[in-house]
């Protein structure tokens, strides 16, 4: 950082004076970068597959996961992404990826039940569907309808083996996080 030296001659003396330049200090140093958000990204593509635009909504969490390749939200939009290809294998993997990211991510652990269901992995599915009640035993008043309601549908996925009948069943983005 550049500094600032003044000699004061004044009635009683000389005196030099030594300061930072805030002007030559703000020449050298960057901006920072304002902290990526990625709501606006993952509302995008939530709204994107809700309408059919699996291109769009695939950019959107690429976006996400190039910014935070860790980030929960990014990996289950994938994974949707996936679900809506018909890739069930390769959404597991995405919300596998999402809840080691965040273990109590409800809408990942739902989707993943269902996806497993769906490819016959009922042992596995029924895994979630317990963590999912445990995890509604320990929650708060604010998450009990969220977990009713996926409780609801990975039950039904188990009994049909397929996508559990209900609310916008067909349309899994419906329930995301946002």
């Amino acid at each position: 950082m550049g500094r600032l030296s003044v000699l004061i001659i004044g009635v009683f003396g000389v005196t030099l004076v030594s300061a930072a330049s805030p002007v030559l200090a703000a020449a050298e140093t960057p901006p920072a970068a304002p902290a990526y958000d990625s709501t606006k990204d993952y509302r995008k593509g939530v709204e994107a597959l809700r309408v059919g635009r699996i291109e769009q909504a695939e950019a959107a969490a690429m976006t996400i996961l190039g910014a935070q390749p860790q980030q929960a939200a990014g990996r289950q939009l994938l994974g949707l992404v996936k679900v809506k290809k018909g890739d069930l294998a390769g959404a597991v993997g995405e919300f596998d990826k999402a809840l080691t990211s965040d273990p109590q991510f409800i809408p990942a652990r739902e989707e993943r039940a269902v996806a497993l269901a769906r490819l016959g992995q009922s042992d596995k599915a029924r895994a979630d569907l317990e963590a999912l009640k445990t995890q509604a035993v320990a929650c708060a008043k604010a998450c009990k309808p969220e977990l009713r309601t996926a409780i609801s549908r990975v039950e039904a996925a188990l009994a049909a083996g397929r996508p559990a009948a209900g609310r916008d069943a067909g349309n899994p983005i419906a329930r995301a996080a946002l």
